[in-house]
């Protein structure tokens, strides 16, 4: 029984108990009552209040547009009474008759729904249905209305005036109703450390911090941010971020993980367009018919390498392989821009989303001319993606999403439930090198009337300023994923975004200069007990540094870290055993412990097979499929890496000799310089003494390895 059953059960003793207690008392007084019957009205208008949500909430699923199990369909009247493989599931008038009530009450197997048993109350509203007559209403038609109407598939808002006010607006209103209000602004020291950690994934210089420390200058922030978004640094920390959802790597996975030894002209594609502030409508039409749209420009070519970052499975090459790598152009890209999870339309129609099967094989169609080629351009070649002519042969939808089922004959095309998709894609001219299908995608999902695309993006930056989307389901946009906290917000700084002409630079401006961003993180118990998620955003949240971020940093601070810029990937050192466990190591060299590899972990070679243990520890994925939020687990290997790896000991000496270097002779100051360069603040004066009397039995590498393993040196406030 469950909590609902259990507290009817008790109420209903402890009347009955008050009512045995005073039965004596009461028939002195009165006659006995009559029993009185209240009669329920079973109707359409009882259907609809009552019937209607329960199951919309419990059936629908399994029962509905998309689904049918067991041959059962619950949108009609008509189908519910004929049922299913089971048998007649209704019978109108009597709910101890039909199979219905006994499956949902348990008295025959098995219990629906398969979740676990419904609340009594709700046995109890649908039997009262059944016993009076089965009325129906209409409950298809609210189903499809309802995936029509999805907020995420409206046009964006017009919000007039209040699209100037900026961020604070939106954030403090939500915060005012709950009883809140934002924490007060963060220490400048505080801050400079959590906007250099954002845009560059670096600590700054001790150097830096104080003269923002310093700075009276009201626009010192503003200047601070424009400072680091015109920075190489800045593309190659926000490059890595579209990297996982490129599902990027140099080698092709599966058993073989042959290495792709050109694919790292991509990941420097990606690098100089976040510096250069492509607009994001550009930079995603480049990735996907770059070829189509300028054929002429080596970049272009380069672009599409996009397309070419999937697992490819060499081995065995077939009708089915080929169709798992259009299930994942058509996954990833839908996924990525759109957020969507067209993938799961391609056995059957969507099981929540108003995206149909032939939706899934329309752009199916659209991937299926391409190829993988490498192209010459200026100073080699590069691995591109384009299609193998002009002319393509038709395109089949799979029944049940399998290779050797092919059925009807799709065109190419779009999802039809958004602006734009119910049109095909014509056929391309007869001497056109390519189909001109994938232009024809670009296009249409970059145009303004789409209201995803530039939803999808804001989010995807608001996640990794905020640590949690506006959606925090930031692939995922459809009626299984979370609702927006902040609707209207999302939705200014789409219009925002677009009215900027597609500029990332000028949403990482609207967001890092608002006072949400630069208050403190410092919880209170009174905003804790309201919003324990903190999803109202009354403080900033402490975030921990990726993979990436925790070994750039430890380079950085003991001043080794290698800043030259793209080019092929580079090996570090990688443990022989490890190597020779892993299938496929022998692909991975030997590697030097030397600048030559101290880079920035952009530049790692990304190997399906044997990921760089010291990222792979902080969460570094493997890159399957792309990646939209990056675990963030708290484990020993963690600790256990930072304080045995040979590049971690190896740095926390060379951090030494800086500190020697830069502070010969004087232990107070090496210690101040250490946490400077390490935290961008001085030792308390209780650090100093532990540091001091450390000192007197540990060597000063020693205590640079402690510094490291600090919790503060992998989180930022």
């Amino acid at each position: 029984m469950n909590w609902r059953g259990r507290l009817s059960t008790l109420g209903l003793g402890a009347l009955l108990g008050f009512c045995s207690l005073h039965t004596a008392d009461a028939q002195k007084l009165t006659k006995p009552a009559e029993k009185v019957v209240k009669v329920i009205k079973v109707d359409a208008v009882y259907f609809e209040t009552k019937v209607k949500p329960i199951l919309e909430k419990h059936c629908l699923g399994c029962h509905g547009v998309d689904t049918q199990l067991s041959h059962f369909d619950l949108r009609s009247r008509e189908s519910s009474l004929k049922g299913g493989t089971r048998g007649v599931a209704i019978v109108p008038g009597s709910a101890e008759k039909s199979l219905l009530h006994k499956l949902l009450t348990g008295s025959r197997a098995p219990l629906m729904p398969p979740s676990g048993k419904l609340p009594a109350s709700e046995i109890q509203i649908l039997k009262a249905w059944m016993d009076g007559g089965a009325p129906w209403g209409s409950l298809a038609t609210l189903e499809t209305a309802q995936k029509q109407t999805w907020w995420s598939f409206k046009p964006l808002s017009s919000l007039g005036a209040s699209r100037g006010a900026g961020i604070d607006p939106f954030i403090t209103a939500k915060l005012k109703a709950a009883g809140l209000a934002l924490a007060p602004p963060a220490p400048r020291r505080v801050l400079i450390r959590r906007v250099y950690a954002d845009l560059w994934g670096l600590p700054p210089a001790p150097e830096a911090v104080e003269a923002f420390v310093r700075d009276t200058d009201p626009k010192a922030y503003e200047n601070l941010v424009e400072t680091l978004l015109a920075s190489p640094r800045y593309g190659e920390r926000w490059g890595r971020h579209w990297l996982d959802l490129a599902r990027y790597a140099d080698s092709g996975g599966f058993e073989g993980d042959k290495d792709r030894n050109l694919m790292w002209r991509y990941r420097d594609w990606v690098i100089d367009a976040f510096n250069k502030d492509l607009p994001y409508d550009e930079f995603i039409r480049l990735q996907i018919a770059g070829d189509e749209l300028k054929p002429s420009e080596n970049n272009a070519w380069i672009a599409t390498g996009y397309l070419a970052c999937g697992p490819q499975d060499i081995v065995e090459n077939n009708a089915r392989t080929r169709a798992n790598e259009l299930d994942d152009l058509v996954a990833t890209t839908s996924s990525v821009v759109l957020g969507l999870t067209v993938g799961c339309a391609r056995c059957h129609d969507h099981k929540y989303d108003p995206v149909k099967m032939t939706d899934y094989y329309r752009l199916a169609a659209v991937f299926a001319p391409t190829e993988r080629r490498e192209v010459d351009i200026l100073g080699g070649k590069a691995q591109a993606v384009t299609d193998k002519g002009g002319i393509f042969g038709p395109s089949f939808l799979l029944r049940r999403g399998d290779a050797y089922q092919p059925g009807t004959e799709i065109k190419p095309g779009f999802i039809c439930s958004l602006p734009g998709g119910q049109e095909e894609i014509g056929a391309a001219p007869k001497d056109a090198k390519t189909t001109g299908r994938r232009a024809a995608l670009a296009l249409w999902l970059t145009a303004k009337a789409n209201p995803l695309t530039a939803r999808v993006l804001v989010n995807r930056v608001w996640q990794h300023h905020f640590g949690r989307g506006i959606v925090a389901s930031t692939s995922n946009f459809g009626l299984n994923g979370d609702l927006p906290t902040h609707p209207e917000l999302l939705d200014m700084l789409a219009q925002q975004f677009i009215e900027s002409g597609w500029s990332i630079k000028a949403l990482h401006r609207l967001m890092l200069l608002s006072k949400t961003y630069q208050q403190a993180s410092d919880i209170r118990s009174d905003a804790l007990k309201a919003d324990p998620q903190n999803k109202l955003l009354w403080r900033m949240p402490v975030r921990r540094l990726e993979g990436e971020a925790v070994r750039d940093s430890l380079l950085a601070v003991a001043g080794t870290l290698n800043l030259e810029m793209g080019g092929p990937a580079v090996y570090p050192p990688v443990d022989p055993t490890l190597r020779a466990d892993t299938f496929q190591g022998m692909n991975w060299p030997e590697g030097e412990d030397s600048p030559k590899t101290w880079r920035r972990s952009v530049y790692v070679k990304v190997k399906r097979s044997l990921l760089l243990p010291q990222l792979e520890v902080f969460d570094c994925p493997e890159i399957t499929y792309t990646v939209a939020q990056r675990n963030i687990t708290t484990t020993p290997l963690q600790a256990l890496m930072l304080l045995n790896d040979p590049l971690v000991l190896r740095q926390a000496a060379l951090f030494a000799e800086r500190l020697k270097r830069e502070r010969p002779g004087d232990t107070w100051a090496q210690i101040e310089r250490g946490y400077r360069l390490c935290f961008g603040r001085s030792p308390s004066l209780k650090e100093r003494q532990l540091s001091l009397s450390f000192l007197k039995t540990h060597s000063l590498a020693e205590f640079c390895h402690t510094l490291i393993n600090l919790n503060e040196f992998v989180y930022v406030r």
